[in-house]
């Protein structure tokens, strides 16, 4: 079974008042990290968790998480698209698997429903990747960019009927389940107040900045990483052009030289050549960042006080 209606669309059409935000993947994850945590925590006393993943591969990164939440509540659901060995089950807590080609593979959902707290983020990929690109963009850093448009509230009726339209979409996939998602209904989506408890935001907020945070390092460490992977690749292939332009190795040294000491961002690059019974040799090749630093080509250059 492959169901292409919206899940996010769905809700719109039910809270027309609902205006959607653009979120980015780290700011996602932070977002589901902080609420399941919430119920972690102990926050959240018999609660309903209903999470949708686009593929299992993103689901097993977080398995061990939902394993804990079932430890403290029975109204646990789970769907993915299988790639490997995820299925429809009723064990710690329930499974749904969906086809590749449903909507779902395209969104992302956690709602979290208690009897004094309720979150819920819907949101659906904005922009999916071509095949090509997806192969491409290997680095996690180009993951956490992909864009997502959807809600995130603590809106009681809004998170309710997120809740409700998840589970009647999971009875379309696993009907057996009936008589407990009628019990899930019946215990957190009905006759509930509106308005919530005092519940203490402060941890949340806490939990939420620390994701974000750690997030934008692993952001900031991938894309150090990859500026230097350009720099790298940059050098080989002007290396190589200069290869192929000429044959005369001195013509090949002084490119290569010049492109070594601007790649290694320093104020002087040599190029020697020395044996390692050598105590002495001559400067053969140098590049200087600024002209006014005295040249050293052709100067006798002492290796035990210069070593390598």
């Amino acid at each position: 079974m492959s169901i292409q209606t919206s899940v996010l669309e769905e809700l719109l059409q039910s809270s027309p008042q609902l205006r959607p935000q653009l979120y980015f993947k780290a700011s996602l994850t932070a977002l589901s990290h902080a609420m399941e945590d919430q119920v972690l925590a102990g926050g959240i006393r018999s609660s309903l968790v209903i999470a949708s993943f686009q593929r299992e591969r993103f689901y097993r990164q977080e398995a061990h998480r939902y394993g804990r939440i079932a430890m403290l509540t029975k109204q646990v659901y789970v769907l993915a698209a299988p790639e490997t060995s995820f299925t429809n089950e009723s064990k710690e807590y329930e499974t749904i698997a969906f086809e590749a080609e449903d909507q779902l593979s395209h969104e992302w959902h956690l709602v979290v429903m208690g009897q004094h707290y309720a979150a819920c983020l819907i949101c659906q990929e904005r922009q999916t990747l071509a095949p090509r690109e997806k192969a491409v963009q290997g680095l996690s850093a180009m993951d956490q960019t992909r864009r997502f448009e959807g809600i995130w509230t603590f809106d009681r009726q809004v998170s309710g009927k997120a809740a409700e339209i998840l589970l009647n979409r999971i009875l379309l996939y696993r009907p057996e389940l009936a008589d407990k998602v009628s019990q899930a209904k019946t215990e957190f989506l009905s006759d509930l107040p509106a308005r919530l408890g005092d519940l203490d935001p402060d941890p949340f907020a806490q939990r939420l900045v620390t994701y974000l945070q750690a997030g934008q390092y692993k952001l900031l460490k991938a894309y150090r990483s990859m500026s230097a992977q350009e720099r790298r690749e940059r050098l080989v292939n002007l290396i190589t052009s200069a290869m192929r332009r000429s044959l005369d190795p001195n013509e090949i040294f002084k490119v290569a030289v010049e492109e070594l000491g601007k790649a290694m961002q320093v104020c002087r690059c040599l190029v020697y050549r020395c044996k390692a019974t050598d105590t002495a040799t001559s400067i053969t090749y140098e590049w200087r960042s600024h002209p006014e630093i005295l040249s050293l080509m052709g100067e006798t250059w002492n290796l035990q006080d210069n070593p390598l």
